[in-house]
């Protein structure tokens, strides 16, 4: 694993050319380790799409204390194959734990409040 702060990764944005020339800029959406490895998984604006391209990132600290990346594009097919499994297992699990997340906001229906208090004020306007 690299020496990379993670915090200065955020926002990170790759510029990339497809063979017509036309550029996609691409946010940086997840960063894992594999193997010993840190890769990004970037994507481009239209998240929606689920379409990832995958980095294989290294860095180290420099005597400024700055982060230096070093970003080379994965090609190895089965590597690429690994990777989006991973990938789809930390976006199930982030899925998972907003679920339960959500859960923890809503209101338990089930608690014992005292309703009286409302249940006169509507007996109330109703009798006006």
């Amino acid at each position: 694993m690299a020496n990379i702060n993670y915090e200065d990764l955020e926002g990170l944005t790759l510029s990339m050319e497809d063979e017509d020339g036309t550029t996609t800029e691409c946010d940086l959406q997840f960063v894992f380790e594999y193997e010993g490895q840190d890769y990004g998984a970037f994507c481009g604006e239209d998240i929606e799409s689920g379409e990832f391209y995958f980095f294989a990132i290294d860095g180290n600290t420099n005597w400024k204390g700055e982060t230096e990346l070093e970003i080379e594009p994965v090609e190895d097919d089965a590597l690429l194959e690994k990777l989006v499994e991973i990938l789809q297992q930390i976006i199930d699990e982030e899925m998972d734990d907003s679920d339960l997340d959500d859960e923890d906001d809503e209101p338990d229906l089930d608690d014992d409040e005292d309703d009286s208090i409302w249940d006169e004020f509507i007996h109330k306007k109703l009798d006006e």
